[in-house]
């Protein structure tokens, strides 16, 4: 049996379908997200798995984290690796409409969480599942200003110089360590009704994970995956 891999934000429409792929192509999924409801429905839509667990933590602090491990470690498994799929709602705007807290909210829960997550996992890796993939997801606003959603360009930009650092720092350590850095908008459940034709379709984002789960030698901090590709290591 393939090891466990553990999807961090399993709920989200980018989790969701992560889930599904992992599922299919027969590794046991650990689904963690921070609302029971939202983790049942999940197991619906995908018919109820033997090979899905669902656990309720949270990331968003160092002691929901620090819960996660204790419950991770409770379930004695060997893990492939963590997907970490997490952020904030999609609030359209101009972000200087907004104030300070608005920013510092969303860098919480999109950058501080991960970070969390990441300080959590990694060690866990490196002492119980040596090779394993610690990789965190950011959107297509890592590069360009996405208009009326400034605080996801400015977050995601945020996310790819901590990924940068974190696989630096874990060079020395037994732990792939890496992002995927999604090129183009999703094609999710939840969007389903409004998404354009040339948005990458969520199976290509689990393609994706996969390959990079089998086949990565965590050499690249950051590799990018667009629509109908595979993953490509991004030069630092």
């Amino acid at each position: 049996m393939k090891s466990s891999v553990i999807v961090i934000g399993a709920s989200g429409g980018i989790g969701s379908g992560v889930v599904a792929s992992l599922l299919a192509e027969g590794y046991p999924v650990i689904a963690v997200g921070r609302h029971r409801d939202t983790l049942l429905n999940l197991a619906d839509r995908l018919g109820r798995p033997a090979a899905l667990t669902l656990l309720t933590a949270s990331v968003e602090s160092d002691t929901g984290a620090k819960d996660l491990v204790q419950q991770l470690v409770a379930l004695r498994r060997r893990f492939a690796g963590a997907v970490v799929a997490i952020g904030p709602e999609a609030d359209c705007g101009r972000l200087l409409d907004r104030d300070g807290i608005f920013l510092e909210d969303h860098l919480h829960a999109h950058v501080v969480a991960q970070f969390n997550a990441a300080r959590a996992l990694i060690p866990l890796f490196a002492q119980h599942s040596p090779n394993a993939l610690y990789l965190g997801i950011a959107s297509a606003a890592t590069e360009h200003p996405w208009c009326g959603y400034g605080h996801f360009s400015v977050t995601n930009a945020a996310l790819r110089m901590l990924a940068k650092v974190i696989h630096g720092e874990s060079r020395d350590l037994p732990v792939r360590v890496q992002q995927l850095a999604l090129a183009g908008l999703v094609r999710t459940w939840r969007n389903d009704d409004c998404a354009c034709s040339e948005w990458m379709d969520v199976d290509s984002v689990g393609r994706g994970v996969i390959d990079l789960l089998q086949h990565s030698d965590g050499s690249a901090a950051v590799v990018n995956l667009r629509a109908g590709g595979s993953p490509e290591p991004v030069p630092d």
